[in-house]
C-alpha cells in the first residue's frame, strides 16, 4: 500500500459469537465505530458533518449524497426480513448502535453518490457486518487515500488490531477490489458458501499480509514456536481474547508471491482443498462471451493435499 496506489480496497474480519456472546458484541460495536473514523476519508468526514436532511432529499440529482443506517433480522419460519432503515444523523447512529445489541443478521452504515446517470455510484463508503451460523462477518471499504498512504496503512492495521484484540477472531482478509463476501483465497477457489466455510475456526479462510488463526489453529499447525521459527512473519503476538495475529510484511507493497508461497506451505494443514486460481474466465453479461481477468490479490496457485496428502 506505501508507495502503490491501490484502488477500492475493503478489509474483512470474521469474529465468533459462542461462548461470549457479549464480546462479540462489543467487538462489533467498536467495528462500527472505528471505520468510519480511520477509514472512510475525507468524504466520509464530510458525510457524517452534513445535515441529515441533505443526506436522504425527496429529490436527487447528480451529486447528491445518501447516507442510510440499517439493521434486518431474518425470520426462517415466515421468510420475511424485518428491517430497519433511516437517513444518517447522530440520533440514528446511536439507534444503530443500540440495535448492534441484538446480533441483527445483517446491519450497515453507507453513503454512496448519485452520478450524472441517475446511478447511486462513488464516492461511496461502508461498513456492515454479516451474520451467519455463530459468526459474524465484519466488512469495511477502504478510502482510496487512506489505502494509498503510509499513515493509512497504519491506521488499517490499528483499527483491524484494536477489535482482533476484543474478538478472537478467526481469519481476516484486507484485499483490493475485494468483495463483501468471500475472501481473496475463496475468489481464487471459486467456491461459493460450502461446509467448510461452516467451519471458519477449524478451516482458514484467507492467508495474506495480515493473517488470524484461532488457536485451534496454531496448534494443529505446531504453536506458536513453530510460527516463530518459519520466519514468515515480521509480526507474530497472541491476540488478548484469543487467536494469534500475524504480519507477513511491514507494509502491503511488500507483500507478493513468494510470501505468499512460503505461507501456504507453513498454513497448507488448515486451508481449504482446491487449487486457487488467478487467472480465470468470467462472464461480464450472460450474453457476452467469457474473458479472461487477473485477479488483483495474491495467494499461491497450489492444492494444500500436495503437502498434506
Amino acid at each position: 500500500m506505501a508507495g502503490g496506489r491501490r484502488e477500492h480496497c475493503t478489509v474483512m474480519l470474521t469474529v465468533p459469537v459462542d461462548p461470549d456472546r457479549e464480546r462479540a458484541v462489543r467487538a462489533i460495536r467498536r467495528w462500527f465505530e472505528l471505520c468510519p473514523q480511520r477509514l472512510h476519508g475525507e468524504f466520509g468526514a464530510a458525510v457524517r458533518a452534513t445535515p441529515t436532511g441533505d443526506l436522504d432529499p425527496p429529490e436527487s440529482p447528480p451529486g447528491t449524497v445518501h447516507a442510510l443506517v440499517s439493521t434486518a433480522l431474518f425470520d426462517d419460519l415466515q421468510g420475511d426480513p424485518s428491517e430497519w432503515t433511516r437517513a444518517y444523523s447522530p440520533g440514528s447512529w446511536d439507534e444503530l448502535l443500540r440495535r448492534l445489541g441484538d446480533l441483527p443478521d445483517a446491519a450497515s452504515f453507507e453513503a454512496q453518490t448519485r452520478d450524472e446517470q441517475g446511478r447511486l455510484s462513488r464516492p461511496s463508503f461502508l461498513v456492515s457486518s454479516i451474520s451467519g451460523k455463530g459468526y459474524v462477518d465484519l466488512v469495511s471499504t477502504i478510502d482510496d487515500a487512506v489505502a494509498g498512504d503510509p499513515d493509512g496503512e497504519r491506521a488499517l492495521l490499528a483499527t483491524v488490531r484494536e477489535v482482533a484484540d476484543l474478538a478472537a477472531p478467526v481469519a481476516v482478509a484486507v484485499a483490493v477490489q475485494g468483495s463483501l463476501t468471500d475472501t481473496p483465497l475463496e475468489v481464487a477457489l471459486s467456491h461459493s458458501p460450502t461446509d467448510y466455510r461452516k467451519r471458519p475456526g477449524e478451516v482458514l479462510r484467507n492467508y495474506g499480509w495480515l493473517t488470524v488463526l484461532s488457536d485451534e489453529m496454531a496448534e494443529r499447525l505446531g504453536g506458536s514456536d513453530r510460527l516463530r521459527a518459519s520466519g514468515a512473519f515480521v509480526e507474530i503476538e497472541p491476540l488478548a481474547a484469543g487467536g494469534w495475529w500475524l504480519l507477513a510484511t511491514k507494509t502491503w507493497d511488500e507483500y507478493g508471491p513468494e510470501q505468499a508461497n512460503r505461507l501456504f506451505e507453513l498454513l497448507a494443514p488448515v486451508l481449504p482443498a482446491g487449487r486457487p486460481e488467478i487467472t480465470q474466465w468470467r462472464f461480464p453479461t450472460i450474453a457476452d462471451p467469457p474473458i479472461r481477468v487477473t485477479l488483483p490479490n495474491v495467494v499461491a496457485e497450489r492444492d494444500p493435499r500436495e503437502i498434506t496428502g
